[in-house]
């Protein structure tokens, strides 16, 4: 029988331009491996269910089209962002904005970890996903490519930058989004239960948590971290997502190892107050990072000047 989700409300702030507040809606499901028919179908019932929410943005885990360890499946669940499997969900979301994750089938036969937007009926923007695990029990790039370039898109309560699971753990790629102009990171994930730390906590979980409290808090933006649940092959995925402000407060929390949802009231004017308050961006120094970069791997002479022009 399917497993009913509880709700919980809350309310977060972060800043935006076009809305001044941001209704997002997040669903911890356990999606069936392989199964793209019954995947969808539980989509569809979220998104009509963020629908009669009012729901302005819905938020899937990673590969929650397909589920985690498709491995010799990829090549059957794959979908090029054109599919109808897609683009029907577009038409289901209307004005709703949806992120999922899939595996994208490339026009050169490669395939990709990845995450869309839908919204309007159309595919907005995908998003690969940019650092494959590949140690213990993670195997990613026998089965995927890695994604070379951040797709930060514009979207009616700001620009918005995805990350997949493992690029959460690396700083640079929320840095990058936010240097492409991001005022809200959503991360989504399929974060296996793993590790046991001196104090008892799971390191799996507390990583994640960390993470996500320092983009919040050197960014300044609000934080959407998604996680499924459920079970593959003996890995158990503890789901625990939740929403940051950007200061680092967690603000919505679903419970650990069940299927959720949760609805997330957002004031879209937090950001600018979180960053005058700490001003990290103001003193950062983006043109010396990339000729420290240049000069580490390629050499003395840098590409640029301190004002960022090219030599």
């Amino acid at each position: 029988m399917p497993v009913a989700h509880p709700v919980l409300t809350c309310s977060i702030r972060v800043r935006g331009y076009a809305m001044k507040h941001l209704r997002v809606a997040i669903d911890q499901l356990a999606p069936r491996l392989g199964d793209i028919d019954a995947n969808v179908a539980a989509h569809r019932k979220s998104i009509a269910w963020a629908r009669r929410q009012k729901a302005d943005l819905l938020v899937f885990p990673e590969l929650s089209l397909t589920g985690y360890l498709v491995m010799g499946m990829v090549s059957r669940v794959a979908l090029a962002p054109t599919d109808p499997v897609l683009i029907g969900l577009a038409r289901d979301a209307g004005t709703l904005g949806v992120i999922l994750g899939f595996v994208e089938k490339a026009p050169d036969g490669r395939f990709y970890n990845s995450a869309a937007c839908l919204k309007d009926g159309a595919v907005q923007t995908v998003q690969r996903k940019m650092f494959l695990p590949t140690y213990g029990m993670f195997d990613e790039k026998r089965f995927f490519a890695e994604g070379d370039r951040i797709e930060s898109f514009d979207a009616p309560w700001g620009r918005t930058g995805i990350l997949i699971c493992n690029d959460a753990l690396h700083p640079a790629a929320a840095y990058l989004h936010e240097q492409a102009g991001a005022q809200l990171i959503v991360t989504i994930s399929v974060s296996p239960a793993r590790g046991i730390g001196p104090d008892g906590s799971m390191t799996g979980r507390e990583i994640f948590r960390i993470a996500h409290r320092a983009h919040s808090w050197l960014l300044g933006l609000p934080t959407v971290f998604v996680n499924r649940v459920g079970t593959e092959e003996g890995l158990t995925f503890w789901g625990g997502s939740q929403v940051l402000d950007p200061q680092g407060e967690v603000l919505c929390q679903l419970p650990e190892y069940e299927p959720a949802r949760g609805i997330c009231e957002i004031d879209l004017e937090a950001t600018a107050r979180a960053r005058t308050r700490f001003p990290h961006l103001k003193e950062g120094r983006p043109d010396f990072i990339l000729n420290e970069l240049w000069r580490l791997r390629m050499g003395p002479r840098p590409p640029f000047g301190p004002s960022g022009s090219a030599h």
